[in-house]
């Protein structure tokens, strides 16, 4: 118990303060983390949406090329921000939208509002796994959903240490529901089957890059919150986004793929909804147990995340301000927001991107390190993001998340180039 609160009161101190070297972990604690979120069924999920548009071999591949573009176009510049500054997401985020702005864009855009809802789809997700093995009426369904809601909030609640060891707990699980669910699923329709099914509509290649940037994108956009706690070397970095991000998204996405698949031929109708998939294919009780538990781990890095970003606007206790955003993100739970998935992830993909595409830029190009926070709202980094955003949203070609990192990074950067606000390479060089 003492363990705990000492633990609890180091989270609380350096909440809003860079965290030591010396206290400095091995990249894999943050590896772990993400592990954790993306050893979930919402990948799975995410692999049915991806059937839902493409053939097998499409979706596999939109899911590698989407995995690849955020390791490198948000994991590793933003993970690295974190490590050399110590400091999570929304303070950073400072520098290019100031004091005030950054609540606007990193706190809310990026964290509070997608962590809140992802929160409650998770729950929600877990709910009906439980549903599915003890039939419930609709208030007790409520009820039990509030419970996990406010359960599920524990871990994050106490740090990231506990939330590294929980994410490991799952991996057994996790196999176990991979192993038994695609085995049934082959089984039902064969391997020439898989590779043979056409969707109903094709949505194309672009389509699918851009849900798996989407599935993923909140999560990479606040990898500071994580990476802060971890040595700041580039290679820690990449190894850290390699483990964190890749195997078990890959592993647990084609799996979705495949139950999906055959569950789509068995008459299922939304391939992304997991619970479904997976009790049209008979799968047993013990493995939709396991799926109430896989949900767990992706809920404490919403909690987490959401915490940190309130306690940056509001100030407070950061143990009360996670527990809070785990109550609002059940509320979404109860309200029914797995229905609105594909919806929901085609808007983070818009939405989020043009704010780490405005970061890695201020911070990279235009201060070039030197860390300059600014007061009040800074209009430009917060125009940046709205623009960015509608393009992305609105207008459909390419890879949209991608256009609106782009868009909002050289938005910014021509603004300060074009007015010679940009520290210059000679002036770092003096400074070093």
């Amino acid at each position: 118990m003492e363990k705990s609160k000492n633990q609890v009161n180091f989270e609380e101190e350096y909440s809003q303060k860079p965290i030591p070297q010396s206290m400095r972990k091995h990249w894999f604690y943050a590896a772990s983390v993400y592990i954790g979120m993306c050893a979930v069924l919402a990948c799975s999920m995410a692999g049915g949406g991806l059937i839902y548009g493409l053939t097998l071999s499409q979706a596999i591949l939109a899911m590698f090329l989407g995995l690849v573009t955020l390791l490198v176009f948000f994991y590793i510049p933003l993970g690295k921000i974190g490590a050399e500054q110590g400091l999570n997401t929304y303070m950073i985020g400072e520098c290019a939208f100031g004091k005030r702005g950054s609540d606007i864009a990193t706190s809310f855009i990026v964290t509070v509002i997608p962590c809140v809802a992802w929160y409650g789809i998770e729950v929600s997700i877990a709910t009906q796994a439980m549903a599915a093995v003890i039939p419930m009426s609709k208030i007790v369904f409520n009820i039990v959903t509030l419970i996990f809601g406010i359960v599920f909030a524990f871990p994050a609640m106490y740090g990231i240490i506990s939330m590294a060891w929980l994410n490991w707990i799952s991996l057994p699980m996790m196999i176990y529901i991979i192993i038994f669910g695609v085995g049934k699923a082959i089984m039902g329709t064969g391997i020439s089957g898989l590779w043979a099914y056409n969707p109903q509509q094709n949505m194309g290649l672009m389509w699918g890059i851009n849900m798996q940037i989407g599935m993923i994108a909140v999560g990479c956009s606040f990898v500071a919150d994580y990476t802060r706690w971890i040595k700041n070397k580039w290679s820690d970095m990449t190894y850290s986004g390699i483990v964190g991000l890749f195997p078990a998204t890959s592993v647990l996405t084609i799996a979705g793929m495949i139950m999906a698949l055959s569950a789509t031929k068995l008459g299922v109708k939304e391939p992304w909804n997991i619970v479904e998939v997976m009790m049209k294919l008979g799968m047993p009780a013990m493995a939709l147990v396991f799926v109430f538990l896989l949900q767990w781990t992706t809920c404490i890095t919403s909690a987490y995340s959401s915490g940190l970003a309130l306690n940056k606007v509001f100030g407070g206790s950061r143990f009360y301000l996670t527990l809070f955003s785990a109550l609002v993100g059940t509320a979404f739970a109860i309200s029914g927001i797995v229905s609105h998935f594909l919806g929901f992830v085609s808007i983070l993909a818009s939405w989020v991107t043009p704010v780490a595409g405005v970061i890695i830029t201020e911070y990279f190009f235009v201060s070039r390190k030197s860390f300059i926070q600014k007061e009040g709202i800074y209009w430009p980094g917060l125009i940046s993001v709205l623009i960015g955003g509608f393009v992305s949203w609105k207008v459909k070609f390419f890879i949209p998340a991608i256009n609106g990192l782009v868009i909002g990074g050289l938005l910014y950067y021509i603004y300060h180039r074009a007015l010679g606000l940009c520290v210059s390479t000679e002036y770092m060089v003096k400074a070093e």
